[in-house]
């Protein structure tokens, strides 16, 4: 059942609770009830019903938008200063956010199941880790600034196909043409995963195509974000108007 629905048959039940009161005080004094009496106490306590779960929706909306899984680290929004990041390892010895072990592991098992290679090759990185490589980075924009990098969140996760280890760069658009990235690209919102920087899309994350970055945000956004074909800056702008 939705929340929606939920909500509904709350406010159906809370109103009729406030007719039962209104009809029992009645009782109490002997007096006949009204039935225009009856009618606007039903409707101004549905009133008093829905105000609170307005500003319950609110607050979950406000708290959903602060979770750490929508983060939005980009070139124009840094990471909190204060953020600790407990990580956890995971294969080849990369690490990521602990609570994003689990999930990312489970994905790259089922696509090996599917007969491919996906190889991490990038996943959490420190704040002096992010500095040396945009240090020496000739062309800057091609590395995110030390505190603009959804890596040193633990979130993002840099997977191709092992087929293109061997190239002098996989970091390609070509890696969208392989079999492992193809089976990530379909089914990544399936373990709570996004195409973090999807095509046509480089003017709003004023990031390049990249089909091999894949940033953690749960599954009910996942599965939103990568039906709907918006970047996560667009779908937070719509998630914050519903």
């Amino acid at each position: 059942m939705s929340r929606g629905k939920k909500l509904l048959i709350l406010d159906i039940i809370l109103a009729l609770a406030v007719a039962g009161v209104y009809f029992g005080m009645k009782f109490v004094r002997n007096e006949e009830p009204d039935a225009y009496e009856v009618a606007n106490s039903i409707e101004s306590g549905a009133d008093e019903v829905r105000e609170v779960d307005s500003a319950a929706a609110k607050e979950l909306k406000a708290k959903e938008l602060g979770a750490w899984y929508l983060i939005l680290v980009n070139p124009d929004k840094a990471m909190p200063d204060d953020m600790e990041v407990k990580t956890a390892g995971t294969e080849s010895g990369y690490e990521v956010d602990a609570r994003v072990k689990e999930p990312l592991e489970e994905m790259l098992k089922d696509c090996r199941d599917a007969g491919h290679s996906p190889q991490i090759i990038s996943a959490f990185r420190t704040r002096a880790t992010q500095k040396f490589l945009y240090d020496r980075t000739a062309n800057k924009n091609d590395t995110a600034k030390p505190g603009h990098s959804e890596h040193e969140c633990g979130l993002a996760i840099d997977i191709i196909d092992s087929s293109s280890a061997g190239w002098a760069d996989p970091l390609i658009d070509k890696q969208e043409e392989l079999p492992a990235q193809k089976w990530l690209m379909e089914n990544c919102q399936n373990y709570g995963f996004i195409l973090r920087y999807p095509k046509d899309k480089e003017d709003v994350t004023q990031i390049i195509y990249e089909p091999w970055h894949y940033r953690y945000v749960g599954k009910e956004h996942a599965a939103k974000i990568m039906e709907s074909g918006v970047c996560l800056e667009e779908y937070l702008e719509e998630l914050k108007g519903e």
